[in-house]
């Protein structure tokens, strides 16, 4: 069985910093005071093969689906979750049901944003991000030549991309980049292996897996500012109406894991979810009003 791609960089990090970093799904839109809070949180779960889902104010996770090989990154779009697993991309029901792979043969796939009928998909050790149609085909690249990219956000025009660097501490940067493709803008630098990455109302919110913390900073760059410390492995996060919802993988075989919420202007973390095994990655939904649904984390 071909090794998850988060499971090989978290050996590559051990070394220099005793932390795994990977990444998260993300791309919200703006945050308004009109927008409903998120009610649901999916969340990948490494350590099992499976995607969960849970209430957004906490509770007992419940079971999306099983059987995905090295689950990391996720992103919801309406009813349909899109997920990477190692080499491949695959699609999942919001409620519940088989995997569907949208694509394969990437360069170990970490996270996935989508925008519209796209999808955006960091490959860490080819070095690029791809796009591909989010109902399956074969992906094209936006960008190359990036030192191991992580995570990826999506905000109108603009990726924004995390780059682990060289692996070692105060290497990893932030960046952005025309979804059309184009020479990437840095936007910080200095970063110990930054990873999940989402943007709303002009602010990218990090997670920053090698120091255990949460920053912010402007979408046009700037120095970030730190809004909690002391997270076990923080490697995913999404921001849905002023929360920002953390995947805390905590340490590889202890089943310590924990998914947290703090307000986007810091503070101190709210369990809603712990005991679990290296949750990597976590995307929201609000509820549906109507025919409108707004997603977060896509």
């Amino acid at each position: 069985m071909r090794r998850s791609p988060f499971t090989r960089l978290g050996r590559r990090a051990a070394v220099a910093t005793g932390a795994l970093i990977l990444a998260t799904a993300v791309a919200a839109a703006p945050a308004t005071s009109a927008m409903p809070a998120a009610t649901t949180l999916y969340v990948t779960e490494n350590g099992t093969g499976s995607v969960l889902s849970l209430p957004a104010t906490g509770g007992t996770p419940s079971t999306v689906a099983t059987g995905i090989a090295g689950p990391g990154g996720i992103a919801v779009s309406g009813d349909t979750l899109f997920v990477t697993a190692g080499a491949s991309v695959v699609s999942v029901p919001a409620a519940g049901g088989s995997p569907t792979t949208l694509a394969t043969g990437l360069g170990n796939a970490f996270d996935v944003a989508v925008s519209g009928g796209t999808l955006y998909v960091t490959e860490f050790d080819s070095g690029n991000v791809v796009a591909l149609p989010a109902g399956g085909g074969t992906p094209s690249p936006v960008v190359t030549g990036l030192q191991q990219p992580v995570g990826v956000a999506v905000a109108g025009s603009t990726l924004y991309v995390t780059l682990a660097g060289a692996g070692t501490p105060g290497t990893g940067s932030v960046i952005a980049v025309p979804v059309t493709g184009g020479t990437p803008t840095v936007l910080a630098a200095g970063l110990n292996l930054p990873a999940g990455i989402d943007v709303t109302g002009g602010t990218l919110h990090v997670a920053v897996a090698g120091d255990g913390s949460v920053v912010s900073l402007p979408a046009t760059g700037g120095t970030p500012t730190v809004l909690t410390t002391g997270l076990v492995r923080p490697f995913g996060l999404t921001v849905s109406a002023g929360t920002v919802y953390v995947a805390a993988a905590g340490i590889a075989g202890s089943s310590n894991g924990s998914v947290v919420s703090l307000p986007a202007t810091g503070g101190t973390p709210t369990v809603l979810a712990a005991g679990l095994d290296q949750q990597f990655s976590v995307a929201a939904t609000t509820a549906c009003t109507g025919s409108l649904c707004i997603p977060f984390g896509s």
